[in-house]
């Protein structure tokens, strides 16, 4: 053998080692109707510069940014079949009699504009727009009858004879087919004739796509696709017309970044083919599609597939390095296991043992190729090669597989096992067995197989560290440190951690292996053992690693520093050497119709390269060989729309591109933004609101978030992508202030120092007026206590007039009564007694009694004090009745004093008859109705 020879043999054994398929196995993703709320069929679909998607449907325009869909409704309810992508802010779509261009608000919402009105009336009675291509500032919307060139101000149109098919772009040109007719291509808004391609006369070209340099591929209605160089036409690969004839071939795109192409058909799926066109997959509805009838083809910018059919859409997604295997034909249950045996795939599930041909995993159809194991039904837990045998852990036995595939039994267990492992023994061949009911030991060559004494609990798994301690993972009872004695039919010794010894442990540790090393997982930490402190303990970089991940499940190593960590949706490859651990690659495995085994998940290593992902509906392999471990380079997401409303429910829409100043009442803030890659990459946003928040979001999968009520000042939204590596995108900043209310304006605080200032203004006007009115009372009360004082003193002055004229009337009145009485006793003493001598003494003494009884001297003397009391009484009673006379005068101030009749007579030397003459007459002139009292009338005269 020459060295060249030898050299290609390694390459080859090398190869086959490390390789087990060719291509990469997309994983389809199904999105039924009911999670993009449109109607089934799909027509068309683009992608704008920011990596939202547009697909045209049967109801409007639907929207996907890579998070939420969206329906877009043409204002006459109608479908839409052809639509492009002008930019983020502008889409072109056709539909019935009708095209036009769909505008994005500030808002974000796309608001239609038809054009038609461009056209003369009646022009499009009746007609269809089926494709809509957007180039060069030009829109191109294609009937079956003509295009209609838009340039942005008006419309041209192009036709011919026989009306057209669909118009494709080919090579930075548009080509057509006329019906059942030759091909033409567009130049300079003219059709012109392909050479030669009069070939196609009584056929449908209903697929072109650009193939080489100058080349193309034509593929028509019945499944021929042909070559074209620029002179002739012929059949590419005769295989693939085979496989596609009476398929009914409808449409095809080239991904020549993979170098594939597909090739949609109405009635079986699609199919991909090679840069050869050997077909290398078939989507159907027999593996991956809902629906065979497919609509529409398109690639986005990863370079991924979707397909628009007539029932729902679907996702082509490729990851690097992994391949997805997955069914909707044959149940095989769910996969628990796996391994490469004698050149085929075992896979362990729930109903038994399944293989593949290991050649077979290439073949578009590789589940056909799936076969049973015969005697192999029922639960496998596990594959374990040892010493060139392949033992399978039953739910019956210890099974070993030969090399020919044939089962047998050549250890007598007698209960179910999860899996064997090999014991570090010098002298002899032994076998730690996990059984069901307790651990047990198998003798490889005697095939003697015996309990471990004294054992009490039931195991699930077992390792063997470094020091060749024997790990022992219970059910829930913690883990067992053991050493087995000389005769290995018993434990030298054992350690519980987690139930005796350190109780502080979870109660579930899972026991895996990792360089020598053993790990543990529990309560959503890791841990490790510590030899010198006998003791399991945090293993702190591990758990930094792991921080944010979820509930770890389980570690499945790969090689001495390489392993996996397992949680409830996600696989993370990491590498860890005892001192360093680092997330190498991450995937969202649950979701999209996909998942785990629950509570017995599992990746099986086949070998130092490939892993099998296991599925409770299949499987993923994983080729670490094909991974690509450049820098990852996430795209900015951008900001849509912002928001805002009152509390009352008004809302604004403001401008992204300025910061914006908002008012104060509109302080409910909405910014919605868009990740272009959430959903085909599987990635996730942070957002942190500097102003507000201390720290960025958890990562989360939302394209809008909320901010209530927020007070005045300078905001900055920050904005990012992050994956499940911790790479992050640049930042999206969006910054924007909440304006002062009213009542925090300049205005007001001025306003509010005014009103401050008038308040206590008015507060010291208000104090110094009380303190006024406290000065005011006192000195009204020393007022008041001087008039008191005072009137006192009147009051008491008063009384000594009243006293004094009350005494000298009283003396004038005795007095006179007394000279009338001593008259009287003179008169009639000197009636009786008529002595002549007596006469001179009766003249003396009735000439002194009368000299005493002066009355006019008497009325100077009461007027004197009467008007020291009743001053102008008078003069008042004089001017209010004037025909007064004095002796009237008298009589009134009599009566004022409230005389008597006798005692007026007395100081008036007049009789009592007279007085009451005098009063009478005093009546008369006064006009004193009979009812009233005269004295009382001249108490209300002062």
């Amino acid at each position: 053998m020459n060295s060249k020879s030898f050299v290609l043999l390694i390459i080859y054994l090398v190869a086959s080692n490390v390789t087990i398929w060719a291509y990469e196995r997309p994983y389809v993703i199904n999105i039924y109707r009911d999670k993009y709320k449109g109607a089934n069929k799909n027509w068309s679909a683009c992608q704008d510069e920011q990596g939202t998607m547009y697909f045209g449907n049967d109801i409007g325009l639907l929207e996907f940014n890579g998070i939420n869909w969206k329906l877009n409704r043409l204002p006459n309810d109608s479908y839409i079949k052809g639509v492009s992508a002008e930019s983020h802010r502008r889409v072109f779509t056709g539909g019935f009699e009708d095209f036009g261009c769909w505008e994005r608000d500030l808002s974000g919402n796309l608001i239609y504009t038809s054009l038609k009105h461009l056209l003369p009336e009646g022009t499009l009675d009746n007609e269809t727009i089926w494709k809509v291509w957007y180039d060069d500032g030009k829109a191109y919307f294609q009937s079956f009858k003509r295009i209609f060139i838009y340039n942005g101000t008006e419309i041209k149109q192009v036709g011919l004879t026989n009306g057209i098919l669909f118009l494709y772009k080919i090579h930075q040109e548009y080509w057509v087919q006329e019906f059942y007719g030759p091909l033409y291509r567009l130049k300079n808004n003219q059709l012109q004739k392909v050479e030669g391609s009069e070939f196609f006369n009584g056929k449908l070209a209903r697929v072109i796509l650009p193939y080489g340099t100058g080349q193309c591929l034509i593929g028509t209605s019945s499944g021929e696709v042909y070559l074209y160089n620029g002179k002739d036409f012929t059949i590419w690969n005769p295989a693939l017309s085979q496989a596609l004839h009476n398929k009914e071939l409808n449409c095809g795109i080239q991904v020549s970044e993979r170098g594939t192409y597909y090739w949609g058909t109405l009635l079986d799926g699609i199919y991909e083919t090679d840069e050869e066109g050997q077909v290398i997959a078939h989507y159907s509805s027999q593996n991956s599609l809902q629906n065979n009838t497919i609509l529409a083809l398109y690639k986005d910018k990863l370079n991924n597939v979707w397909v628009g059919m007539d029932r729902g859409l679907a996702y082509i997604r490729y990851n690097k390095g992994l391949s997805y295997y997955n069914t909707f034909a044959q149940d095989m249950g769910a996969v628990y296991c796996a391994a490469l045996w004698k050149n085929h795939l075992l896979l362990g599930t729930n109903q038994g043992v399944f293989y593949i041909p290991r050649k077979d995993l290439d073949s578009p159809n590789c589940f056909s190729s799936l076969k049973f194991l015969n005697g192999s039904q029922g639960q496998v837990w596990s594959f374990t090669e040892i010493d060139g045998h392949l033992y399978c852990g039953h739910n019956s036995n210890v099974v070993e597989i030969g090399e020919n595939l044939q089962l047998s039994a050549p250890y007598s267990i007698g209960t179910g096992v999860f899996s064997a492992i090999k014991l570090p023994v010098e002298d002899r061949e032994l076998l730690l067995v996990v059984s069901y009911n307790r651990p047990m030991i198998v003798d490889m060559k005697t095939h003697k197989t015996w309990a471990i004494e004294n054992f009490p609990e039931a195991v699930v798994h077992a390792e063997v560290d470094h020091l060749n301690n024997i790990w022992l993972q219970t059910a829930g009872k913690g883990v067992y440190k053991c050493r087995l004695a000389d005769s290995y039919h018993s434990f030298k010794y054992r350690f519980n951690y987690g139930n005796v010894k350190q109780k502080e442990l979870p109660d579930k540790l899972t026991l895996s292996k990792i360089g020598g090393r053993i790990l543990f997982t529990g309560g959503n930490q890791f841990w490790t053992y510590d030899e010198n402190a006998d003791r399991i303990i945090p293993e702190h970089r591990l758990n930094k690693c792991f921080a944010s991940v979820g509930s770890v499940k389980g570690v499945k190593p790969i090689n001495s520093e390489q392993g996996w960590v397992i949680t409830d949706t996600s696989i993370y490859r990491f590498t860890y050497d005892g001192y360093l651990a680092r997330i190498l690659e991450a995937y969202n495995v649950a979701g999209d119709n996909l998942s785990l085994v629950n509570e017995d998940e599992n990746i099986a290593v086949l070998n130092d390269s490939i892993s099998l992902v296991c599925l409770d509906a299949g499987f993923i392999l994983h080729n670490l060989h094909e991974k690509s471990f450049n820098p990852v380079q996430l795209i900015q997401p951008s900001i849509e729309s912002v928001c805002v409303n009152t509390a009352d429910g008004s809302t604004r829409y403001m401008e992204t591109a300025v910061p914006a100043e908002i008012q104060a009442h509109y302080n409910n803030v909405t910014i919605t933004f868009t990740e272009s890659q959430a959903f085909s990459s599987n990635l996730s946003v942070q957002y942190r609101l500097e102003g507000m928040d201390e720290s960025w979001s958890q990562p989360t999968k939302v394209n809008e978030v909320f901010y209530a009520r927020l007070p005045q000042g300078k905001y900055t939204f920050h904005l990012r992508t992050v994956d499940g590596l911790g790479n992050q995108s640049e930042e999206a900043v969006y910054s924007f202030e909440i304006s002062s209310p009213w009542y925090a304006t300049p205005w007001a605080y001025l306003l509010y120092t005014f009103i401050i200032g008038a308040a206590l203004y008015l507060t010291w006007l208000l104090v110094l007026r009380r303190y006024r009115n406290l000065h005011l009372q006192k000195i009204r009360a020393r007022e008041a206590q001087y008039l008191r004082s005072m009137n006192e003193k009147l009051l008491s002055k008063i009384e000594e007039k009243d006293a004094e004229l009350f005494t000298q009337t009283s003396f004038m009145i005795r007095k006179n009564e007394l000279i009338l009485n001593l008259k009287d006793i003179v008169d009639n003493f000197c009636e009786k007694n008529s002595q002549k001598s007596l006469l001179p003494l009766y003249q003396k003494m009735n000439a002194l009694l009368a000299n005493s009884m002066d009355p006019e001297d008497d009325w100077k003397m009461f007027v004197i004090k009467f008007e020291e009391k009743h001053k102008n009484f008078f003069k008042r009673l004089k001017s209010m009745y004037p025909q007064l006379t004095s002796n009237d005068l008298r009589l009134c101030a009599c009566l004022k004093l409230g005389l008597d009749s006798k005692d007026i007579a007395s100081l008036m030397n007049i009789s009592v008859r007279a007085v009451e003459n005098n009063r009478y007459r005093l009546r008369k002139k006064l006009d004193i109705q009979p009812s009233q009292h005269l004295n009382e009338f001249f108490i209300d005269i002062d």
